[in-house]
Protein backbone atom coordinates (compact mmCIF):
# COMPACT_ATOMS: atom_id res chain seq x y z
CA UNK A 1 0.00 0.00 0.00
CA UNK A 2 1.26 3.43 -0.96
CA UNK A 3 0.39 6.78 0.49
CA UNK A 4 -2.20 8.91 -1.27
CA UNK A 5 0.44 11.24 -2.69
CA UNK A 6 2.80 8.41 -3.70
CA UNK A 7 0.07 6.32 -5.30
CA UNK A 8 -0.53 9.00 -7.93
CA UNK A 9 3.06 9.18 -9.19
CA UNK A 10 4.10 7.17 -12.22
CA UNK A 11 7.54 6.52 -10.77
CA UNK A 12 6.04 4.78 -7.72
CA UNK A 13 3.43 2.81 -9.65
CA UNK A 14 6.08 1.46 -12.04
CA UNK A 15 8.19 -0.10 -9.28
CA UNK A 16 8.89 -3.74 -10.10
CA UNK A 17 7.72 -3.45 -13.69
CA UNK A 18 9.78 -4.42 -16.69
CA UNK A 19 10.37 -0.79 -17.58
CA UNK A 20 11.62 -0.10 -14.06
CA UNK A 21 14.02 -3.07 -14.13
CA UNK A 22 15.36 -2.05 -17.51
CA UNK A 23 15.85 1.48 -16.27
CA UNK A 24 17.65 0.16 -13.17
CA UNK A 25 19.95 -2.11 -15.20
CA UNK A 26 20.73 0.69 -17.64
CA UNK A 27 21.59 3.12 -14.84
CA UNK A 28 23.72 0.68 -12.84
CA UNK A 29 25.67 -0.49 -15.87
CA UNK A 30 24.62 -4.11 -15.66
CA UNK A 31 23.71 -4.11 -19.35
CA UNK A 32 27.14 -2.79 -20.35
CA UNK A 33 29.13 -5.73 -19.01
CA UNK A 34 29.89 -4.14 -15.64
CA UNK A 35 27.93 -6.42 -13.37
CA UNK A 36 25.85 -9.57 -12.94
CA UNK A 37 26.77 -12.37 -15.34
CA UNK A 38 28.68 -10.02 -17.62
CA UNK A 39 31.08 -8.90 -14.89
CA UNK A 40 34.77 -9.72 -15.20
CA UNK A 41 36.43 -11.98 -12.67
CA UNK A 42 38.90 -10.40 -10.29
CA UNK A 43 42.48 -11.56 -10.75
CA UNK A 44 43.33 -14.27 -8.18
CA UNK A 45 45.59 -13.32 -5.35
CA UNK A 46 49.03 -14.84 -5.10
CA UNK A 47 49.04 -18.14 -3.27
CA UNK A 48 45.24 -18.29 -2.92
CA UNK A 49 43.07 -20.52 -5.05
CA UNK A 50 39.61 -19.04 -5.70
CA UNK A 51 38.12 -22.08 -7.42
CA UNK A 52 35.93 -22.76 -4.40
CA UNK A 53 34.85 -19.11 -4.21
CA UNK A 54 33.68 -18.80 -7.80
CA UNK A 55 30.05 -19.78 -7.39
CA UNK A 56 28.74 -17.64 -10.25
CA UNK A 57 26.67 -19.87 -12.58
CA UNK A 58 28.03 -20.28 -16.08
CA UNK A 59 25.55 -19.90 -18.90
CA UNK A 60 26.66 -21.48 -22.09
CA UNK A 61 25.86 -20.22 -25.55
CA UNK A 62 23.70 -21.92 -28.16
CA UNK A 63 26.69 -23.75 -29.63
CA UNK A 64 25.48 -27.37 -29.68
CA UNK A 65 28.95 -28.69 -30.41
CA UNK A 66 30.09 -27.78 -26.92
CA UNK A 67 28.76 -30.47 -24.58
CA UNK A 68 31.38 -30.49 -21.89
CA UNK A 69 31.38 -28.34 -18.75
CA UNK A 70 35.09 -27.71 -19.01
CA UNK A 71 35.81 -23.98 -18.69
CA UNK A 72 38.37 -24.08 -21.46
CA UNK A 73 36.06 -25.69 -24.04
CA UNK A 74 32.78 -23.98 -23.10
CA UNK A 75 31.64 -20.63 -24.41
CA UNK A 76 29.99 -18.22 -21.96
CA UNK A 77 28.07 -15.03 -22.30
CA UNK A 78 30.68 -13.29 -20.22
CA UNK A 79 33.36 -13.81 -22.87
CA UNK A 80 34.40 -10.93 -25.06
CA UNK A 81 33.11 -12.57 -28.27
CA UNK A 82 29.68 -13.28 -26.82
CA UNK A 83 28.19 -10.19 -28.40
CA UNK A 84 29.09 -11.44 -31.86
CA UNK A 85 27.17 -14.66 -31.34
CA UNK A 86 23.80 -12.87 -31.21
CA UNK A 87 21.50 -13.87 -34.03
CA UNK A 88 21.26 -10.84 -36.27
CA UNK A 89 18.22 -12.27 -38.03
CA UNK A 90 16.24 -12.23 -34.80
CA UNK A 91 13.60 -9.47 -34.70
CA UNK A 92 14.00 -8.94 -30.97
CA UNK A 93 16.84 -6.71 -29.78
CA UNK A 94 19.71 -8.32 -27.88
CA UNK A 95 19.36 -8.45 -24.08
CA UNK A 96 22.03 -5.78 -23.68
CA UNK A 97 19.84 -3.17 -25.40
CA UNK A 98 17.71 -1.08 -23.08
CA UNK A 99 14.14 -0.50 -24.23
CA UNK A 100 13.44 2.04 -21.49
CA UNK A 101 11.94 5.22 -22.89
CA UNK A 102 11.63 8.28 -20.73
CA UNK A 103 8.44 10.22 -21.41
CA UNK A 104 8.92 13.97 -21.50
CA UNK A 105 5.85 15.67 -20.08
CA UNK A 106 4.67 18.77 -21.87
CA UNK A 107 4.35 21.73 -19.53
CA UNK A 108 2.42 24.59 -21.12
CA UNK A 109 3.59 28.11 -20.34
CA UNK A 110 1.74 29.94 -17.58
CA UNK A 111 -1.26 31.90 -18.85
CA UNK A 112 -0.90 35.62 -19.24
CA UNK A 113 -3.42 38.31 -18.47
CA UNK A 114 -4.70 38.45 -22.06
CA UNK A 115 -5.51 34.72 -22.13
CA UNK A 116 -7.09 34.79 -18.67
CA UNK A 117 -9.20 37.75 -19.76
CA UNK A 118 -10.39 35.96 -22.90
CA UNK A 119 -11.30 32.84 -20.91
CA UNK A 120 -13.18 34.92 -18.36
CA UNK A 121 -15.15 36.81 -21.00
CA UNK A 122 -16.09 33.55 -22.70
CA UNK A 123 -17.26 32.06 -19.38
CA UNK A 124 -19.28 35.20 -18.64
CA UNK A 125 -20.95 35.05 -22.06
CA UNK A 126 -21.85 31.39 -21.53
CA UNK A 127 -23.35 32.14 -18.12
CA UNK A 128 -25.27 35.13 -19.50
CA UNK A 129 -26.64 32.97 -22.32
CA UNK A 130 -27.78 30.32 -19.83
CA UNK A 131 -29.68 32.92 -17.79
CA UNK A 132 -31.22 34.42 -20.93
CA UNK A 133 -32.41 30.97 -22.01
CA UNK A 134 -34.05 30.41 -18.63
CA UNK A 135 -35.87 33.72 -18.84
CA UNK A 136 -37.03 33.06 -22.40
CA UNK A 137 -38.27 29.57 -21.50
CA UNK A 138 -40.25 30.90 -18.55
CA UNK A 139 -42.11 33.62 -20.44
CA UNK A 140 -45.47 32.20 -19.42
CA UNK A 141 -44.88 32.69 -15.70
CA UNK A 142 -46.68 30.95 -12.83
CA UNK A 143 -49.83 33.13 -12.97
CA UNK A 144 -50.46 32.39 -16.63
CA UNK A 145 -49.89 28.67 -16.07
CA UNK A 146 -52.51 28.72 -13.31
CA UNK A 147 -54.98 30.37 -15.65
CA UNK A 148 -54.27 27.71 -18.24
CA UNK A 149 -55.02 24.93 -15.74
CA UNK A 150 -58.45 26.42 -14.82
CA UNK A 151 -59.55 27.48 -18.31
CA UNK A 152 -59.51 25.79 -21.69
CA UNK A 153 -58.25 27.72 -24.65
CA UNK A 154 -60.65 27.27 -27.54
CA UNK A 155 -59.99 28.55 -31.02
CA UNK A 156 -62.57 29.99 -33.38
CA UNK A 157 -63.01 26.56 -34.95
CA UNK A 158 -64.27 25.18 -31.66
CA UNK A 159 -61.31 22.74 -31.19
CA UNK A 160 -59.13 22.96 -28.08
CA UNK A 161 -55.61 24.29 -28.58
CA UNK A 162 -52.81 21.75 -28.43
CA UNK A 163 -50.24 22.98 -25.87
CA UNK A 164 -46.75 23.51 -27.23
CA UNK A 165 -43.69 22.04 -25.43
CA UNK A 166 -42.74 25.45 -24.03
CA UNK A 167 -46.26 26.11 -22.73
CA UNK A 168 -46.70 22.80 -20.95
CA UNK A 169 -46.60 22.79 -17.20
CA UNK A 170 -42.98 22.47 -16.08
CA UNK A 171 -42.24 19.47 -13.90
CA UNK A 172 -39.71 19.16 -11.08
CA UNK A 173 -37.31 17.32 -13.37
CA UNK A 174 -37.40 20.11 -15.92
CA UNK A 175 -36.59 22.73 -13.28
CA UNK A 176 -33.77 20.57 -11.96
CA UNK A 177 -32.19 20.22 -15.41
CA UNK A 178 -32.61 23.93 -15.99
CA UNK A 179 -31.07 24.82 -12.63
CA UNK A 180 -28.15 22.43 -13.02
CA UNK A 181 -27.28 23.98 -16.37
CA UNK A 182 -27.25 27.47 -14.87
CA UNK A 183 -25.28 26.17 -11.89
CA UNK A 184 -22.61 24.67 -14.15
CA UNK A 185 -22.22 27.77 -16.29
CA UNK A 186 -22.06 30.18 -13.34
CA UNK A 187 -19.61 27.92 -11.50
CA UNK A 188 -17.30 27.92 -14.51
CA UNK A 189 -17.54 31.71 -14.62
CA UNK A 190 -16.65 31.93 -10.92
CA UNK A 191 -13.67 29.64 -11.47
CA UNK A 192 -12.44 31.76 -14.39
CA UNK A 193 -12.86 34.92 -12.30
CA UNK A 194 -10.91 33.38 -9.43
CA UNK A 195 -8.04 32.46 -11.75
CA UNK A 196 -8.10 35.94 -13.21
CA UNK A 197 -7.92 37.58 -9.78
CA UNK A 198 -5.24 35.31 -8.29
CA UNK A 199 -2.94 35.02 -11.34
CA UNK A 200 -3.12 38.67 -12.35
CA UNK A 201 0.19 40.36 -13.13
CA UNK A 202 -0.74 43.62 -11.42
CA UNK A 203 -3.38 43.00 -8.73
CA UNK A 204 -2.99 46.52 -7.36
CA UNK A 205 -4.49 47.84 -10.58
CA UNK A 206 -7.61 45.75 -9.94
CA UNK A 207 -7.80 46.88 -6.34
CA UNK A 208 -7.57 50.51 -7.44
CA UNK A 209 -10.82 49.97 -9.37
CA UNK A 210 -12.55 47.76 -6.82
CA UNK A 211 -11.26 46.80 -3.40
CA UNK A 212 -10.29 43.22 -2.63
CA UNK A 213 -12.90 43.04 0.09
CA UNK A 214 -15.67 44.07 -2.28
CA UNK A 215 -14.53 41.51 -4.86
CA UNK A 216 -14.65 38.75 -2.24
CA UNK A 217 -18.05 39.84 -0.96
CA UNK A 218 -19.54 39.73 -4.46
CA UNK A 219 -18.10 36.27 -5.11
CA UNK A 220 -19.40 34.94 -1.80
CA UNK A 221 -22.82 36.46 -2.50
CA UNK A 222 -23.12 34.61 -5.81
CA UNK A 223 -21.93 31.38 -4.20
CA UNK A 224 -24.56 31.77 -1.48
CA UNK A 225 -27.27 32.19 -4.14
CA UNK A 226 -26.12 29.02 -5.91
CA UNK A 227 -26.06 27.15 -2.62
CA UNK A 228 -29.64 28.13 -1.79
CA UNK A 229 -30.75 27.16 -5.29
CA UNK A 230 -29.21 23.71 -4.99
CA UNK A 231 -30.38 23.16 -1.39
CA UNK A 232 -34.06 23.37 -2.42
CA UNK A 233 -33.32 21.17 -5.46
CA UNK A 234 -34.40 24.00 -7.79
CA UNK A 235 -38.03 23.53 -6.75
CA UNK A 236 -40.36 25.91 -8.57
CA UNK A 237 -37.62 27.00 -10.96
CA UNK A 238 -35.16 29.85 -10.61
CA UNK A 239 -36.48 32.93 -8.85
CA UNK A 240 -36.24 36.40 -10.31
CA UNK A 241 -34.17 37.63 -7.35
CA UNK A 242 -31.63 34.87 -7.86
CA UNK A 243 -31.32 35.57 -11.56
CA UNK A 244 -30.96 39.30 -10.87
CA UNK A 245 -28.15 38.68 -8.36
CA UNK A 246 -26.24 36.45 -10.77
CA UNK A 247 -26.72 38.85 -13.66
CA UNK A 248 -25.54 41.76 -11.54
CA UNK A 249 -22.34 39.91 -10.65
CA UNK A 250 -21.68 39.06 -14.30
CA UNK A 251 -22.14 42.68 -15.34
CA UNK A 252 -19.89 43.85 -12.48
CA UNK A 253 -17.03 41.58 -13.58
CA UNK A 254 -17.40 42.78 -17.18
CA UNK A 255 -17.30 46.39 -16.03
CA UNK A 256 -14.20 45.68 -13.93
CA UNK A 257 -12.34 44.31 -16.95
CA UNK A 258 -13.47 47.22 -19.13
CA UNK A 259 -12.22 49.74 -16.56
CA UNK A 260 -8.94 47.87 -16.29
CA UNK A 261 -8.42 47.97 -20.04
CA UNK A 262 -9.16 51.69 -19.99
CA UNK A 263 -6.46 52.15 -17.34
CA UNK A 264 -4.00 50.14 -19.41
CA UNK A 265 -4.66 52.34 -22.42
CA UNK A 266 -4.16 55.47 -20.33
CA UNK A 267 -0.89 54.14 -18.93
CA UNK A 268 0.32 53.21 -22.39
CA UNK A 269 -0.52 56.68 -23.72
CA UNK A 270 1.19 58.33 -20.78
CA UNK A 271 4.24 56.08 -21.17
CA UNK A 272 4.62 57.05 -24.80
CA UNK A 273 4.87 60.71 -23.78
CA UNK A 274 7.81 60.11 -21.42
CA UNK A 275 10.95 61.44 -23.07
CA UNK A 276 13.32 60.00 -20.47
CA UNK A 277 12.38 56.41 -21.31
CA UNK A 278 14.71 56.07 -24.30
CA UNK A 279 17.33 58.02 -26.18
CA UNK A 280 20.86 59.19 -25.57
CA UNK A 281 21.31 61.48 -22.55
CA UNK A 282 25.07 61.61 -22.32
CA UNK A 283 26.12 64.74 -20.46
CA UNK A 284 22.50 65.48 -19.44
CA UNK A 285 22.05 62.92 -16.68
CA UNK A 286 20.48 65.33 -14.20
CA UNK A 287 18.03 66.61 -16.78
CA UNK A 288 16.91 63.06 -17.55
CA UNK A 289 16.47 62.16 -13.87
CA UNK A 290 14.55 65.38 -13.27
CA UNK A 291 12.12 64.49 -16.07
CA UNK A 292 11.80 61.02 -14.58
CA UNK A 293 10.95 62.37 -11.13
CA UNK A 294 8.52 64.92 -12.58
CA UNK A 295 6.50 62.00 -14.02
CA UNK A 296 5.72 60.87 -10.44
CA UNK A 297 5.30 64.23 -8.76
CA UNK A 298 2.10 64.60 -6.70
CA UNK A 299 1.63 68.07 -8.14
CA UNK A 300 3.80 70.62 -9.91
CA UNK A 301 7.33 70.14 -11.21
CA UNK A 302 10.72 70.11 -9.60
CA UNK A 303 13.11 73.06 -10.03
CA UNK A 304 16.01 72.90 -12.45
CA UNK A 305 18.56 70.34 -11.31
CA UNK A 306 22.10 71.66 -11.54
CA UNK A 307 25.37 70.45 -10.11
CA UNK A 308 26.13 71.70 -6.58
CA UNK A 309 29.71 72.52 -7.61
CA UNK A 310 28.38 75.18 -10.00
CA UNK A 311 26.57 77.00 -7.18
CA UNK A 312 28.34 79.44 -4.93
CA UNK A 313 27.01 77.98 -1.68
CA UNK A 314 26.78 74.37 -2.96
CA UNK A 315 23.01 74.58 -2.43
CA UNK A 316 20.70 74.57 -5.44
CA UNK A 317 16.95 75.22 -5.73
CA UNK A 318 16.46 71.52 -6.47
CA UNK A 319 18.21 70.41 -3.28
CA UNK A 320 16.37 73.01 -1.22
CA UNK A 321 13.04 71.62 -2.50
CA UNK A 322 13.80 68.06 -1.32
CA UNK A 323 15.91 68.72 1.79
CA UNK A 324 13.00 68.08 4.21
CA UNK A 325 12.54 64.53 2.87
CA UNK A 326 8.78 64.80 2.45
CA UNK A 327 8.90 65.09 -1.34
CA UNK A 328 11.38 62.22 -1.59
CA UNK A 329 9.06 59.96 0.44
CA UNK A 330 6.14 60.77 -1.86
CA UNK A 331 8.23 60.16 -4.96
CA UNK A 332 9.42 56.81 -3.63
CA UNK A 333 5.86 55.63 -2.96
CA UNK A 334 4.58 56.83 -6.34
CA UNK A 335 7.40 55.03 -8.16
CA UNK A 336 6.57 51.82 -6.31
CA UNK A 337 2.98 51.97 -7.54
CA UNK A 338 4.24 51.63 -11.12
CA UNK A 339 6.44 48.67 -10.27
CA UNK A 340 5.46 44.99 -10.18
CA UNK A 341 7.46 44.44 -7.00
CA UNK A 342 5.60 46.74 -4.67
CA UNK A 343 7.45 46.36 -1.39
CA UNK A 344 9.46 48.77 0.69
CA UNK A 345 6.77 51.45 0.84
CA UNK A 346 7.20 54.30 3.28
CA UNK A 347 3.99 54.07 5.27
CA UNK A 348 4.80 56.59 8.00
CA UNK A 349 6.44 59.99 7.56
CA UNK A 350 6.11 63.51 8.90
CA UNK A 351 3.98 65.96 6.94
CA UNK A 352 4.74 68.82 9.32
CA UNK A 353 8.43 69.57 8.76
CA UNK A 354 8.68 72.73 10.85
CA UNK A 355 11.15 71.09 13.24
CA UNK A 356 14.57 69.85 12.05
CA UNK A 357 14.32 66.37 13.64
CA UNK A 358 11.23 65.61 11.56
CA UNK A 359 13.07 66.47 8.35
CA UNK A 360 15.94 64.25 9.43
CA UNK A 361 13.58 61.34 10.10
CA UNK A 362 11.94 61.76 6.70
CA UNK A 363 15.35 61.55 5.06
CA UNK A 364 16.22 58.44 7.09
CA UNK A 365 12.93 56.84 6.04
CA UNK A 366 13.81 57.50 2.40
CA UNK A 367 17.36 56.12 2.78
CA UNK A 368 16.10 52.93 4.46
CA UNK A 369 13.36 52.40 1.85
CA UNK A 370 15.91 52.79 -0.96
CA UNK A 371 18.06 50.15 0.71
CA UNK A 372 15.15 47.70 1.05
CA UNK A 373 13.61 48.12 -2.39
CA UNK A 374 16.52 49.06 -4.63
CA UNK A 375 19.41 47.58 -2.59
CA UNK A 376 21.25 50.88 -2.39
CA UNK A 377 23.61 52.08 0.31
CA UNK A 378 23.19 55.84 0.23
CA UNK A 379 25.73 57.91 2.14
CA UNK A 380 24.05 61.08 3.29
CA UNK A 381 24.85 63.35 6.23
CA UNK A 382 21.25 63.81 7.30
CA UNK A 383 22.00 66.29 10.05
CA UNK A 384 24.26 68.33 7.79
CA UNK A 385 21.60 68.49 5.06
CA UNK A 386 18.91 69.60 7.49
CA UNK A 387 21.12 72.34 8.97
CA UNK A 388 22.45 73.44 5.56
CA UNK A 389 26.15 72.53 5.90
CA UNK A 390 28.09 72.96 2.67
CA UNK A 391 30.01 69.69 3.05
CA UNK A 392 26.77 67.65 3.03
CA UNK A 393 25.34 68.94 -0.27
CA UNK A 394 27.58 67.05 -2.75
CA UNK A 395 26.87 63.67 -1.09
CA UNK A 396 23.16 64.47 -0.94
CA UNK A 397 23.10 65.36 -4.64
CA UNK A 398 25.02 62.18 -5.58
CA UNK A 399 22.65 60.04 -3.46
CA UNK A 400 19.54 61.44 -5.17
CA UNK A 401 21.12 60.95 -8.59
CA UNK A 402 22.07 57.33 -7.80
CA UNK A 403 18.62 56.53 -6.38
CA UNK A 404 16.78 58.09 -9.33
CA UNK A 405 18.96 56.28 -11.90
CA UNK A 406 18.49 52.89 -10.18
CA UNK A 407 14.71 53.32 -9.91
CA UNK A 408 14.40 54.40 -13.53
CA UNK A 409 16.47 51.48 -14.82
CA UNK A 410 14.50 49.04 -12.66
CA UNK A 411 11.14 50.24 -13.97
CA UNK A 412 12.34 50.25 -17.57
CA UNK A 413 13.63 46.69 -17.25
CA UNK A 414 10.33 45.48 -15.79
CA UNK A 415 8.30 47.08 -18.59
CA UNK A 416 10.54 45.63 -21.31
CA UNK A 417 10.37 42.14 -19.79
CA UNK A 418 6.60 42.41 -19.50
CA UNK A 419 6.23 43.41 -23.15
CA UNK A 420 8.56 40.60 -24.22
CA UNK A 421 6.61 38.04 -22.18
CA UNK A 422 3.33 39.23 -23.70
CA UNK A 423 4.67 38.86 -27.23
CA UNK A 424 6.06 35.38 -26.54
CA UNK A 425 2.86 34.19 -24.83
CA UNK A 426 0.79 35.46 -27.75
CA UNK A 427 3.09 33.63 -30.16
CA UNK A 428 3.01 30.30 -28.31
CA UNK A 429 -0.72 30.46 -27.59
CA UNK A 430 -1.42 30.20 -31.33
CA UNK A 431 0.15 26.73 -31.44
CA UNK A 432 -1.60 23.69 -29.94
CA UNK A 433 0.01 21.38 -27.43
CA UNK A 434 2.07 18.55 -28.96
CA UNK A 435 0.34 15.22 -29.31
CA UNK A 436 1.30 12.05 -27.51
CA UNK A 437 3.55 10.81 -30.30
CA UNK A 438 5.63 13.97 -30.22
CA UNK A 439 5.84 13.85 -26.43
CA UNK A 440 7.26 10.34 -26.40
CA UNK A 441 9.97 11.25 -28.88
Amino acid sequence: MFADSAGKRDSVLSLGSIAHLQYYFARTGLLDGKGAQLAKDNPPKRGVSDSHLNTRPKIRSDDTSSTTLDNESSTFIGDEDAGQEWDRNNTLPPPTVSTYRHKVQYLPPPPDSAKLRRDLRKALRDAEKAITDVESQNLDGPDRRKRKETTTDVEDTGEPEVPSPLRRTKTAGWYEIQGLHVLDMVTLAIRAAKLYYTAHEDPQRLYSIKSERQIREELLGVLDVLKRMASRNFAGGLKDEELATIRGWLQGVNKLMNDEQALEREESTERNKWQWLEGSWEGRERERERLFLNSFMPQGDLPEWTSPESAASFSTPFLDAVRNGLLLDHLHNNILKKSKRQFGEIKTFHTDTAKPYRCAENLRFWIKAAEIRWELKLKVDVTGVVHGKEAAWPDFDAAILQWSRTAREGLTKEWKESNKAKRSSTFFSSYPAPDAAVQET
